[in-house]
């Protein structure tokens, strides 16, 4: 899996003559990287050279929506990468859900169960 990034143009934006673009990123990064991260308020999605959305959780973690190619059934994957020849490729950490266990714990997110443990651990004192 190479390691090529792109945000996905609007349709009203993209010409039907003009194909998208895909804008490598490189190991050091580029004045171009850098005003795209300063613009990405952490919940845009990007794609990968396979098509695949994903969502940087950090420097080396990255949750991405996959088809896994068996039984299409549609995925998703937090995990750790890692670089190899200046490509990020996926690491064994990490988890895939499935669309049902996904929405588990979106639902237990939204009504405010998880933020509820995180708060009783917080008061608790360990904070951490």
């Amino acid at each position: 899996m190479s390691e090529t990034l792109e945000k996905k143009p609007k349709v009203e934006d993209q010409e039907a003559s003009e194909p998208a673009t895909k804008k490598a990123k490189t190991k050091n990064g580029s004045d171009a990287d850098a005003k795209e991260a300063e613009n990405n308020d952490g919940t845009e999605l990007l794609t990968n050279d396979d098509e695949e959305r994903y969502l940087e959780l950090g420097p080396k973690k990255r949750c991405t929506i996959r088809q896994w190619k068996k039984n299409n059934m549609i995925l998703v994957d937090i995990r750790e990468f890692y670089e190899k020849d200046g490509k990020a490729l996926p690491g064994k950490k990490g988890i895939s859900l499935t669309l049902a266990q996904y929405q588990s714990l979106r639902a237990a997110m939204l009504d405010g169960s998880i933020d509820g443990a995180i708060a009783a651990l917080t008061n608790d004192g360990d904070g951490n």
